[in-house]
């Protein structure tokens, strides 16, 4: 494996010009195409690139594309500048909306908006038994951040051990993962996972296409990954997707219905307030409770 240091970053006006908006192949200037480690200016890990590190478990374990791919309904307009658009104001709300994409949380989620008390995801509630025949491919992606970047495993797998297992994927240091299917991300960083930890992310791909290669912006490196692909990465430093096109003309989530072309990333990492919660029977009190007192308002405005 090569070690990259970097040099130089690119100016703030730069990168600003990348917030929300795919990147192009103009956006970098190194493109990694085989195992590397690369560095920032100051010395910390940028991205360690792992080009086919996933492969024999996704082949030994086809159904863990089949479980992926099933989540390709799960849509929303909730991912922000991820979505490659910007959030608009919803006529007559105070809520913010952006382009709906093909995205899914699986696993579990802490307290957020409305919802005060940790759960697992609707799918993965609903769902239990597929999340697990994803565990082959979690526990891989776990073990190289262990072998590749220990120190940040450590702080990560010392948060774990602070955390109810309920919400850990077993034998992992990860709590959620977020699968992607056929759309480029818009620059951005990640928000709600935990800061002394790493990010890793697999992508499977399936027919001909070009494009959505791994952009990181502000130091103008880049990897188009393929199928069993593995990227350990600072997803607190702004990254995007270039736009993906196959043969036909047809771009991103159009793309397989086209020319049966697809691209599925899998994002997974500790989400940083996962120590706070209680069991899941103690969370699950928590929201019938929150339910309850709704109801009572309700009853008392009838």
């Amino acid at each position: 494996m090569i070690e990259l240091r970097l040099r130089n970053r690119a100016h703030p006006t730069t990168v600003q010009a990348h917030e929300g908006r795919l990147p192009t192949d103009e956006s970098y200037g190194l493109l990694l195409t085989q195992p590397a480690r690369v560095l920032m200016p100051d010395g910390r890990p940028l991205c360690i690139y792992l080009p086919g590190h996933l492969r024999p478990v996704l082949e030994k374990h086809p159904d863990i594309y089949d479980v992926l791919h099933g989540l390709r309904s799960q849509r929303t307009d909730n991912r922000g500048l991820a979505s490659g658009t910007r959030r608009v104001k919803i006529p007559g709300q105070t809520r913010t909306r952006a382009r709906n994409v093909s995205s899914a949380i699986v696993g579990s989620m802490d307290p957020s908006g409305q919802q005060r008390y940790c759960r697992l995801t609707a799918w993965t509630g609903e769902h239990l038994p597929r999340f697990r025949q994803l565990a082959p491919l979690l526990e891989s992606m776990s073990t190289a951040l262990a072998e590749h970047v220990p120190d940040r495993y450590e702080a990560q797998a010392e948060r774990v051990a602070a955390t109810h297992p309920d919400w850990i994927v077993p034998g992992t240091v990860f709590s959620t993962v977020t699968v992607n299917n056929s759309y480029p991300t818009g620059g951005h960083k990640d928000a709600g996972d935990l800061a002394e930890g790493f990010s890793t992310l697999a992508v499977l791909r399936r027919g001909d296409y070009s494009g959505g290669r791994l952009v990181f912006p502000e130091y103008r490196v880049a990897a188009d990954m393929d199928e069993g692909d593995l990227l350990l990465m600072d997803a607190h430093q702004w990254h995007a997707n270039t736009a993906m096109t196959c043969p036909h003309g047809a771009k991103n989530d159009q793309m397989l219905r086209c020319c049966g072309a697809e691209r599925i990333s899998v994002v997974a990492y500790y989400r940083e307030r996962m120590n706070a919660c209680g069991s899941a029977e103690e969370e699950q009190n928590k929201a019938i409770a929150a339910a309850e007192r709704r109801n009572a308002r309700t009853a008392q405005k009838g």
